[in-house]
């Protein structure tokens, strides 16, 4: 049998999710099944999509209009009439979802994973389009998703809640190393990962950072987009520096003191997650999507979207400094018994009916 994932990514490195792909390609082969992919035109001349091609059949879709445009539904068409043995799609990150449906035959087992905060998406185009989606063209479809609150608001829009499943992310244990103990000899007091402003919380951080009025530097990873919003909102900043994207994330972390997880909505954080394995104390705001945090003492919850809260969790943070050997070996022992991509493969296999 074949499997296609059917992926609306384009980033520039492989990062987890393609990492998390592969484990799962991997297994599926032992068991004799194939793995082909199909992403947006946009990955093309991704390093990461090259070396997959160089294994296995890589295809492109659309990326603009691709819900409507009739080449995503020809293109498809194409693919499973290249694999005639095809048994399984799995769709991740909602664009292709619709075309997915209307094109795969009926024999075929259709999946849907839901990694975004659709319901932060609230204006009257997207409402319109999740409305259709998960109200109309549910039948073919088992949907995943990695947060429950997700789940629940689907269901709203009427999709039948016994086709849903709480699938959360893995973590490609592997990647993430521990920090080294030159706790004090570290270049930034905290990090954040910014590339969504308001999402992540970016103008929360930098509010809260004023609030302390401490000599503190944050390191916070982004793109232009929010360096314009912040110099258009609060002007230069000192002791802001914006660090650019990277997948060396154990890079980042060394370099930091403590992780800031303080966005206004969330689905299921990876780079949380990978904070609390390598070692890192962190704040964390209580959305629906990073409760399960409060699992690990080194994570300190404050309330989402209020500066006050978030304010005092990274002054306690700072105030307490390195955690202790066992904490962090506590840690990533939870880790390694909950979310590691080995356990998240096999899984899924199970959901898919191959045992």
């Amino acid at each position: 049998m074949t499997i296609l994932q059917v992926c609306a990514y384009a980033a520039p490195y492989e990062g987890n999710f393609i990492t998390s792909l592969k484990a799962l390609a991997k297994k599926a082969a032992k068991k004799g099944h194939e793995t082909i992919y199909a992403f947006p035109e946009t990955a093309r001349e991704k390093d990461w999509c090259k070396a997959l091609g160089e294994s296995t059949d890589v295809y492109f879709l659309p990326l603009a209009k691709a819900r409507i445009k009739p080449a995503t539904y020809s293109k498809l068409k194409k693919i499973y009439k290249a694999h005639p043995d095809l048994g399984i799609i799995h769709c991740h990150f909602e664009l292709y979802d619709i075309p997915v449906v209307m094109t795969a035959k009926k024999h075929v087992k259709v999946f849907w994973h839901l990694h975004d905060p659709i319901d932060s998406y609230n204006d009257s185009h997207n409402k319109l389009m999740y409305k259709i989606q998960y109200g109309l063209f549910h039948k073919k479809a088992t949907l995943l998703s990695v947060s429950e609150k997700y789940i629940d608001y689907i269901k709203t829009l009427g999709f039948p809640e016994k086709q849903t499943r709480f699938f959360p992310n893995a973590l490609a244990l592997e990647r993430i190393n521990q920090v080294s103990k030159n706790y004090n000899e570290r270049e930034y007091d905290f990090l954040l990962f910014g590339w969504d402003y308001e999402r992540k919380g970016v103008d929360l951080c930098i509010e809260a950072y004023q609030k302390l009025n401490m000599n503190l530097k944050i390191g916070i990873v982004a793109g232009e987009n929010t360096i314009n919003k912040i110099e258009a909102q609060y002007g230069p900043m000192k002791g802001i520096e914006i660090i650019e994207p990277t997948e060396n994330v154990n890079e980042l972390y060394s370099k930091t003191r403590a992780f800031l997880q303080i966005s206004r909505n969330e689905t299921f954080s990876y780079a949380l997650l990978e904070a609390i394995y390598s070692g890192l104390p962190s704040v964390c705001t209580d959305t629906v999507g990073t409760l399960w945090a409060k699992d690990f003492s080194s994570v300190t919850m404050v309330k989402s979207g209020d500066v006050d809260s978030i304010a005092n969790g990274m002054r306690k943070v700072l105030e307490r400094g390195s955690l202790l050997d066992e904490i962090i070996m506590e840690n990533r022992r939870q880790v390694e018994d909950r979310y590691s991509i080995d356990m998240w493969a096999d899984r899924l296999l199970i959901y898919y009916g191959i045992e």
